[in-house]
């Protein structure tokens, strides 16, 4: 028996599901404006248009070649999920710096080839990176640790 490579074409049909929810989602919901004076759905409506595309430029030559049945990580699955929860909760709790470390350690944790160097140096980075986007690039108003809550 032939086998799809379904692992790329749940992604891609999964990525073309996402774009196209948030595309009309944003449309829907938000003032598309114009390509000189955008609104606040006009983004998210490109974005997920552009998600969309690349979706079935996933999904369509998956379709077409050979795969084998994709194996699940229910291990990795649950770290990262577990992750996102952590930094979810602690957020408001811990601040920014230490939620964003502990999510992003906890995800690490997924990784079985990763060394304790390695991993306190992907914490340091996304945790730097995080905090200069949001905080300095974008100005958004986040408590920065559980102190200036």
């Amino acid at each position: 028996m032939k086998h799809r490579d379904l692992q790329d074409l749940a992604g891609g049909l999964a990525l073309s599901a996402l774009g196209l929810f948030v595309a009309f989602y944003a449309r829907q919901s938000y003032d598309f404006g114009t390509a000189a004076r955008m609104g606040p759905g006009f983004f998210p409506t490109i974005l997920g248009w552009m998600l969309a595309v690349l979706g079935l430029l996933v999904a369509v030559p998956a379709f077409f070649r050979s795969g084998s049945l994709p194996q699940v990580e229910w291990r990795t699955f649950a770290i990262v999920m577990g992750s996102v929860l952590a930094f979810a909760f602690s957020l408001k709790t811990l601040g920014l710096i230490p939620a964003t470390a502990l999510a992003v350690f906890l995800s690490s944790l997924a990784d079985r080839e990763i060394t304790w160097r390695g991993r306190a140096l992907v914490v340091a980075g996304v945790t730097a990176v995080t905090v200069l986007i949001f905080v300095t690039g974008l100005g958004m108003i986040l408590p920065l640790w559980w102190w200036s809550i």
